[in-house]
């Protein structure tokens, strides 16, 4: 009898062990909240998830962005230690002159990003998201300035990344819109992105000046494109967390839905946090 119950107990203790043993493997392949991020921001893609403010041409008018990306985990699977984040923003643009001053907002939320090294500064990347856009001050409407309607879309991304320490960083890829409404459902379902960033010079040594150019080719809008060039100074820390000052110049496709699908040219000043 007595063996019986020792023989339980061995088998117990080894069950325990064997347990705690895979628990801790598990534990030693998952990095919780890591502090950097295997792929920076897209400097000069307009509607990144970041903080910034931006004065249009110098004027009152100004646009500005509230939103970040955040790497919670890294899992190492089959040898790769890949990385996933959540990220979220709202762009709005502010014209004080007038009645209507909050004139837009646009909501982005990519739900999962996962960053995968495939080998030394080559990443892909696969994300899943949603955007709408929206008039923010019904007085645009009331003052016969435009009308809203519903533009949304829920998407999927697959972007090719090649980024060194050095501060050159490439990037290109696709973006399916498997649902995508413009006053009503729509089958135009592709955008193609591509741009990147080079560090001209070191100023000091925290501080280099940078060049940046980001273009979309939007299918919803008979392939129309959206130019970007950014030329500024980036103040560096330790991780992907940086300051950047920078004169922008965009022109092409208005990104805003509710001005969908007119043109437009604007140059800014602007501050930008990448939290």
């Amino acid at each position: 009898m007595k063996s019986r119950k020792l023989r339980r107990l061995f088998f117990m203790l080894l069950f325990c062990i064997g347990n705690s043993t895979a628990q801790l493997k598990i534990l030693e392949r998952i990095q919780l909240f890591p502090d950097t991020q295997y792929v920076p921001s897209f400097s000069a893609d307009g509607t990144a998830h970041l903080m910034s403010i931006e004065t249009i041409e110098l004027t009152r008018r100004f646009k500005a962005s509230m939103g970040t990306v955040f790497p919670f985990a890294q899992l190492n699977i089959f040898g790769v230690m890949m990385q996933y984040s959540a990220g979220g923003s709202v762009h709005f643009e502010v014209s004080p002159a007038g009645q209507a001053h909050i004139v837009s907002d646009e909501y982005y939320i990519d739900y999962l990003i996962i960053d995968i090294p495939l080998v030394q500064k080559y990443f892909v990347r696969f994300a899943g998201g949603h955007t709408s856009h929206h008039l923010s001050d019904n007085w645009y409407e009331r003052l016969h300035l435009s009308t809203a309607f519903h533009y949304a879309r829920d998407y999927a991304k697959l972007f090719f990344i090649y980024h060194d320490a050095q501060g050159l960083l490439l990037y290109a890829g696709m973006n399916y819109g498997y649902i995508v409404t413009i006053k009503q459902r729509i089958a135009k379902p592709w955008h193609v992105q591509a741009g990147g960033e080079i560090a001209v010079a070191q100023l000091w040594d925290a501080i280099q000046l940078y060049y940046a150019a980001d273009v979309k080719v939007r299918q919803e809008a008979d392939f129309s494109t959206t130019m970007s060039h950014q030329l500024g100074v980036r103040f560096t820390s330790v991780n992907s967390r940086n300051l950047r000052a920078a004169f922008q110049f965009r022109y092409g496709l208005d990104e805003r839905g509710q001005f969908f699908p007119q043109h437009r040219r604007l140059m800014t000043v602007g501050l930008y946090f990448d939290l």
